[in-house]
Order: structure tokens, then sequence, then C-alpha cells
């Protein structure tokens, strides 16, 4: 199978300091992912102060200038490890064309904004679009607006976080049949586990939050995993790919030379004297293997033998008659 893509969610737990983006960056380059993806809005274009102020000065103090981004972005590059950013309106999406990102990512909740997504459709890129809280009917009326995109869709359960018996990574392999396309799995659980299973129902790409500090309140970090769990995920994901291997049965140099002492040969179970008639009574199935094949015996049966032979001893087609 080819590679897993996985990406370490930084989301808006960086609180708004630019020191704390950079340290979530080294967490995803520590922890050897693909790559490390923030959120990229206007607040003005995404939230509407006179419904809801609290959370307008909330996300209002998590914005960063161009001049912010463009050096996170400078240091993820340096980091040799991909960068890119969730939008979730027309103006962040002409901030990202300045960061020149080569994935735009479409959050759960932006999958029903059509105007948003016929603009991105006109930028043909590759496009990660999240699925959380929509239907089926949902996911395929948002493929159709993104028709001019190479799109890979993330199975999302939004709860924050998801308990373990909600995960239902089955709904993968059912996606994957629907859409025709890529699919993988944005982890919301606090396991580390559940994203490496998600390889077998097929995912290829595994998104999960991260956070330095699970104990901060605002943003994703009590959901978030940490460095170490991070880099936990990433083995286990890596070690999942390797099980999984290519479907195909083929036996490998140690299995070949263990089926030698481990199957079983056809011997003399007795001393035959010259001209005696072999009979099935006759044969003694023992380890090691050797050339005398069941198949070869059943063909000697009621021969004479042309020898004395000795009881153990190979049953060759040579000594009959």
């Amino acid at each position: 199978m080819s590679k897993v893509f996985i990406i370490a969610e930084a989301g808006i737990n960086h609180n708004g300091k630019i020191n704390n983006a950079i340290k979530l960056v080294q967490i995803a380059y520590k922890a050897k992912v693909d790559a490390v993806k923030f959120q990229l809005f206007t607040t003005k274009n995404f939230i509407n102060k006179n419904k809801n102020l609290k959370g307008f000065k909330r996300f209002k103090g998590l914005e960063f200038s161009i001049y912010e981004w463009k050096r996170i972005v400078s240091f993820a590059k340096k980091k040799k490890i991909k960068i890119f950013f969730s939008v979730f309106d027309k103006e962040s999406l002409e901030l990202l064309k300045k960061l020149k990102c080569s994935i735009i990512k479409i959050p759960s909740g932006e999958i029903n904004n059509y105007d948003l997504l016929k603009k991105i459709n006109q930028l043909k890129k590759k496009v990660i679009l999240s699925t959380g809280m929509s239907t089926l009917k949902e996911i395929k009326k948002a493929l159709k607006y993104l028709n001019k995109c190479e799109v890979k869709v993330l199975h999302c359960v939004s709860e924050y976080p998801t308990p373990p018996y909600k995960a239902n990574l089955s709904l993968i392999r059912k996606l994957r049949s629907e859409l025709k396309v890529e699919v993988g799995l944005s982890d919301h659980s606090r396991s580390t586990l559940i994203p490496a299973l998600a390889i077998s129902f097929g995912a290829t790409i595994i998104e999960k939050h991260i956070t330095f500090n699970r104990n901060q309140k605002f943003g994703d970090h009590n959901m978030s995993v940490t460095q170490k769990e991070l880099a936990e995920m990433t083995n286990y994901i890596r070690e999942a790919e390797l099980v999984s291997g290519n479907g195909k049965k083929k036996l490998s140099y140690k299995e070949k030379k263990l089926a030698k002492v481990a199957r079983k040969g056809a011997y003399l179970g007795k001393d035959i004297l010259k001209g005696e008639k072999l009979e099935m009574r006759h044969v003694k199935f023992l380890r090691p293997s050797n050339n005398s094949k069941y198949e070869i015996i059943s063909r000697l049966i009621g021969k004479k033998s042309k020898k004395n032979l000795s009881i153990l001893s190979d049953i060759k087609k040579n000594d009959f008659k």
C-alpha cells in the first residue's frame, strides 16, 4: 500500500502567539508526521459579532498577519515538513494564495458554504474535505462543486473528544465505495490507536489535533495529543502499513527454509525385503520433509522392492518395479 499521509492539526492551539505556532510545527516535525496544518480565517468574515460577541473576541485574538504566517511557513519549510491551512472565508483564500501552499483543507463547517467551494474550485488545487456533521448527500453535493480539484475526503465525527464507540471506522469503506475517492480519518478521539486501526478500513490520510499543553482552556487542547502521543500514533500507523502487506500469497525465504523441517516426508515404517510389495501400512510420515511426496508414494503402492530396504529409509521410485 502507498504511504499514509499523516497530518498534525495545530489548528488554533497556538492561542494567538507566534512562538506557540512555531512550537507546534516543532512538535509535528519531531513526531515525524508528514504535514502540519493551521486554521486560516478573518474573524469578521467568520463570526457574526452581533450574535456571538464573546466568540468573536476570542477568535479575533487568534488571527496572525500575513508576515507572521510567512514566518511560520518559512520555519516549516526549513524543517522540511509540509504546511497547509483550513480556510473559512474568501478573504482567507486570497491570503492562502500568498502563502503558496499546495493543499487546501475545507473544514467540516464549510462543507455547505458553496460560495467558498466555487472559489476554491477555480484554483484547481489539491483539496482535503472534512465531513463532520454532514450527510452522504451533502458530501456528494460538495464534491460536485469541487469537480476541478483533486479531492480527498476525511471521515470525521464532530464530537470533541469523540468516544471510541462513536468512531464508526466502517464508514471509511462506505465512503470509498460511494464517492470513488481516497478517504482518510480526521480523528477527534484521545486514542493513539484508533488512527492506526483506520488503516485496515482503507484510510490513506490521518489527521490528529496536537497541543503543547492539554491543560490550556481555550481552543482544542483538551482533545489533542502531546508530542509523545503523536509520535506513538505515528509509529502505530507505520506499523499498520507494514502489516497490511500487498495481499499476495508469497512464501518468504525463511518460510521455505522452515518448511523443510516442519513438513513431513514419507519413510519406510519397517524393513522391506527384496521382492516384497509396498503397502500403505509400510509407510510412515515423519519430519523432516524429503523428496518422497505423497503423490509419488501412492503410485508405488503394490509394486515390488528391487532390493532389501531398511526401516526409516527414504522411499524412492527407483527402488521399486
